[in-house]
């Protein structure tokens, strides 16, 4: 039996969530799975009542009693800081490791794009953004906030480890389905460190995939790309804030 943890969220992330378990076990019964839904009510509303966002026992329950999580959309105008969300959200990234972000982008209806002429057959091509590094860590501060002194600090940290993971679970991505091209992005003419890093790695990895054809394209290229050829594109595999952005 698959057992999917549910997490409905704030807001519309009820609705939404609500009708993907109904899609969930109407596949489920098509395919022959046993399947139960487990849903638990982190949100805004249990923090706005006990203070609870992510209970310390649950990651552990999740690793060990589930096969999946589905998470509805977080964040609700009650919690001004948005803490309840922070705290799923990283809570369950940073505490199972999710360090792969796969966002497929699939043209559904050729009416639905703003792009001209373009039709299904363009816009097919998924990014992988790396979940667990980058700006996203949370290492930083600020020294004379309030002031007209005031400095902020927000650091940015890429591993071997996590660049090489991402990269290669792109190129895995390509194989499995029988896809041509990798294209990697990222702003290594600018973010020297980091984008060194992600260059080397992106060669090494490539080389373990040698059917496989590689790109490379700075990040402000690929936002043009993306909007003036998207069909160029099947696999993108860049950083956690290059996505974020990218995708949403």
């Amino acid at each position: 039996m698959l057992r999917v943890a549910v997490i409905p969220g704030d807001g519309i992330g009820v609705e939404v969530t609500r009708e993907a378990c109904r899609v969930l076990e109407r596949v489920a019964a098509l395919h022959g799975k046993s399947l139960r839904l487990i849903s638990f009510d982190f949100g805004a509303e249990r923090y706005l009542r006990d203070g609870v966002t992510l209970p310390q026992d649950a990651l552990a329950r999740f690793r060990s009693e589930f096969d999946a999580i589905l998470l509805g959309a977080v964040g609700d105008p009650r919690v001004k800081d948005n803490r309840h969300a922070l705290d799923i959200l990283f809570g369950l990234r940073f505490g199972l490791d999710l360090y792969c972000n796969v966002r497929p982008v699939k043209l559904l209806d050729r009416r639905l794009t703003p792009l001209r002429d373009r039709t299904e057959r363009d816009i097919q091509f998924t990014i992988f953004r790396e979940n667990t590094e980058d700006l996203y860590v949370g290492i930083g501060g600020t020294f004379k906030k309030g002031t007209d002194d005031e400095v902020a600090i927000e650091e940015s940290i890429s591993t071997r480890k996590g660049v090489y993971r991402i990269i290669d679970a792109a190129f895995a991505y390509a194989v499995a389905r029988g896809l041509e091209k990798v294209t990697m992005s990222d702003k290594s003419n600018a973010l020297r460190h980091a984008g060194d890093l992600w260059t080397r790695s992106f060669e090494d990895v490539a080389q373990k995939y040698p059917d496989i054809a590689r790109e490379h394209l700075y990040v402000d290229a690929l936002a043009l790309e993306l909007v003036r050829d998207p069909s160029r594109f099947q696999v993108i595999v860049t950083a956690n804030m290059f996505g974020d952005i990218l995708t949403d």
